[in-house]
């Protein structure tokens, strides 16, 4: 199916580092999630989607075309829900399943290995650098999937959505067939539709696609995070870009 549109679609882990956001925020945005359509809040998230798609103005026409890496924009998202910490730690507290974490949830060290409790502590600049080799999967299947040009700001936004909700969801996506129909005014409203765990829409998924969204119309990636923060406060809410 293309979308989350057509019914339930489980959604793969984003990467070898898959797993449940710690996030710093009020929730926490997981890795993995299953996306569906219909129930009570269908006519709200039709009204949301079709505001998404008329705010949907681009803002920084002078974003420079893609070169293929991991923008420093497309880790942006990423970094706010997951928080840097410079020592390992268990990623589910004192609750048993969990995984050794470092950085901005890194798994695995530069040097290949998996991340233990002796692991020893790492700077942000370094926390930043294993975060944009965690990505580089992300950026390489939209290279790949992506037929028309792209601006960096616009990658950094699909590589993001990628990193979170899988290659396979972008390649069935209704989003990718707008993006090679050279449709990009529609991503936002497409975007908007992925906001689901296990059939129950979140308003932290709300505000990760929404933070995306800005920065995939040119909004500078900061200001994206803080705004979809403090300005989403109900699933009914897609503030103006």
């Amino acid at each position: 199916m293309a979308d989350p549109i057509a019914g339930n679609v489980q959604v793969a882990p984003r990467t070898s580092s898959a797993r449940a956001s710690k996030s710093v925020w009020p929730e926490r945005v997981p890795t993995r999630i299953s996306v569906t359509w219909g129930g009570s809040n269908s006519t709200s998230l039709e009204m949301s989607m079709a505001t998404a798609k008329k705010t949907a103005k681009p803002i920084n026409t002078a974003s420079p075309l893609w070169n293929g890496c991991v923008p420093t924009a497309a880790t942006a998202v990423v970094k706010r829900i997951e928080g840097f910490f410079s020592a390992p730690y268990d990623d589910n507290g004192s609750l048993p399943g969990g995984t050794w974490t470092i950085g901005y949830g890194t798994i695995v060290d530069a040097k290949g290995k998996p991340v233990s409790p002796s692991t020893p502590p790492i700077t942000e600049a370094a926390a930043e650098q294993l975060l944009r080799r965690d990505m580089e999967g992300a950026a390489r299947d939209v290279k790949l999937r992506v037929k028309v040009p792209l601006l960096e700001c616009e990658a950094a936004a699909l590589i993001s959505w990628t990193y979170n909700l899988g290659s396979g969801n972008l390649g069935k996506s209704t989003m990718l067939t707008r993006i090679n129909a050279d449709q990009k005014a529609d991503v936002p409203s497409e975007m908007r539709k992925w906001i689901n765990q296990e059939g129950k829409q979140l308003v932290g998924l709300l505000r990760r696609r929404w933070a995306e969204a800005a920065i995939f119309v040119g909004l500078d990636a900061t200001s994206a995070c803080v705004r979809a923060w403090k300005e989403i406060d109900s699933l009914d809410d897609w503030p103006s870009f």
